[in-house]
C-alpha cells in the first residue's frame, strides 16, 4: 500500500498551485551583462554588452560566470503629498 501525504497538516501550504504561482510572477526574460564571451543565436556575443536573455538560459551563464544578471528596475512611486500642516488653535 502506498502511503500519500497529501492531506497531512504538515504539507498543507505546500501546494503546486502555489509553486506554479511564483513561477509565473518571475520574468520570463533576464536582463544580463556579458563576462565572457559566448554563442547566444548563432551568434558571439560581445564582452561588456547587455543582451536579454530567456531566464533559465540566464540562470545557466551566470553560473558558467559567463554573465551578471542585472536586477530589474523597479518602477518608483512618487511620494504621496503629505497635508500643509496648520497650527492648532487653542480655543
Amino acid at each position: 500500500m502506498v502511503l500519500s501525504a497529501a492531506d497531512s497538516a504538515l504539507v498543507a501550504g505546500s501546494s503546486q498551485e502555489g509553486n506554479m504561482q511564483a513561477q509565473q510572477a518571475q520574468p520570463q526574460v533576464q536582463s544580463a551583462r556579458v563576462i565572457r564571451s559566448f554563442y547566444f543565436n548563432g551568434k558571439p556575443t560581445k564582452v561588456g554588452e547587455t543582451i536579454e536573455l530567456p531566464r533559465f538560459f540566464a540562470l545557466e551563464m551566470k553560473a558558467a560566470n559567463k554573465v551578471a544578471i542585472i536586477a530589474p528596475k523597479l518602477e518608483e512611486k512618487p511620494e504621496p503629498k503629505k497635508p500643509e500642516s496648520q497650527p492648532r488653535r487653542l480655543v
